[in-house]
């Protein structure tokens, strides 16, 4: 199913969700809701041989084979939500930055500011599958890593 984003815009656009997954601007949830600590280095003593085999060739690292499949289960099983920022842009408003958008979703309609839209994710895989069989989403708020609002089953969006 797809998504239009209608009303007083320059552009009628069509979204469609089931296309995402291959988005390279998808995030995973997990990591945009929490406040990642910083990535624990890993330090090597020098070993000259086994880097200059690297750099000639001679030897594969061992994490090429793991990292292709780990990025293939993680498509398979993760959950995944995308910015709506660069498609809310794409249609252009006539207000600007003054307009409004309201989605319409399950319990009803919610009119948000536009020019909050960098922290408005459509949430649209779940654990490696669509979130509905329709194909429709969930519209999350998400700022500072905090998720301050979530719309279920949004069908339409449209600027005010």
């Amino acid at each position: 199913m797809i998504i239009q984003i209608l009303g007083n815009v320059r552009y009628q656009i069509t979204l469609d969700p089931s296309t995402w997954i291959f988005d390279d601007r998808k995030e995973e949830l997990e990591k945009v809701l929490a406040q990642e600590p910083e990535e624990e280095q890993i330090n090597f003593s020098d070993n000259t041989e086994w880097n200059r085999q690297i750099i000639e060739g001679t030897t594969k690292p061992p994490t090429l084979k793991t990292e292709k499949k780990f990025k293939n289960k993680e498509l398979l099983e993760g959950t995944f939500i995308i910015c709506l920022k660069p498609f809310l842009e794409y249609t252009e408003p006539h207000q600007g930055e003054d307009a409004m958008i309201v989605f319409t979703h399950d319990e009803g309609t919610t009119t948000l500011p536009y020019n909050a839209r960098d922290t408005y994710y459509a949430h649209f895989s779940q654990d490696g599958k669509r979130i509905y069989d329709d194909g429709m989403i969930d519209v999350l708020v998400i700022k500072d890593g905090n998720m301050e609002e979530k719309l279920v089953h949004v069908t339409g969006i449209a600027f005010e």
